[in-house]
């Protein structure tokens, strides 16, 4: 796991974490943890399917 330098508490790791299980409620239409077990769908994706989904450094334009 990486760790940022400008952030590297165990509370910014959490509040990390944490959003991404947010996001990830959100993605499936969750309400709950519980609800979010019921919908999630586990998939594989490949490297390149990962890189195309990292932020792009500077704007399009």
């Amino acid at each position: 796991m990486f760790l940022d330098p400008g952030r590297p508490g165990v509370e910014d790791l959490i509040d990390s974490i944490i959003a991404g299980v947010r996001s990830s409620c959100t993605y499936a239409g969750a309400g709950s943890l519980e609800e979010f077990a019921e919908k999630a769908v586990v998939g594989i994706q490949s490297a390149a399917g990962y890189a195309e989904g990292k932020p792009l450094h500077a704007s399009w334009n």
